[in-house]
């Protein structure tokens, strides 16, 4: 093999390497796998979310959480 083609196939692979990547990244499973887990997450009671204004969901902190399950321990007498 010469140098010539050893470098033609060198780049012509890398050029393919870098396309493939650029569209799996594209058609990634990574955002669809994460919305469902915390869907889920948030079906069973293991997340406390509130949604805002654009139906977007935001993950509340637990200090929050407990703060609020508190206020209502005590102001239901």
């Amino acid at each position: 093999m010469d140098p010539t083609l050893h470098t033609i196939i060198a780049v012509g692979s890398l050029f393919g390497a870098y396309h493939l990547g650029k569209f799996l990244t594209h058609r990634s499973l990574f955002d669809e796998i994460a919305s469902k887990m915390l869907d889920k997450l948030e079906n069973d009671g293991f997340i406390a979310v509130k949604k805002d204004k654009d139906g977007e969901k935001d993950l509340i902190p637990i200090s929050e959480v407990i703060a609020k399950a508190t206020r209502d321990a005590f102001n239901t007498k």
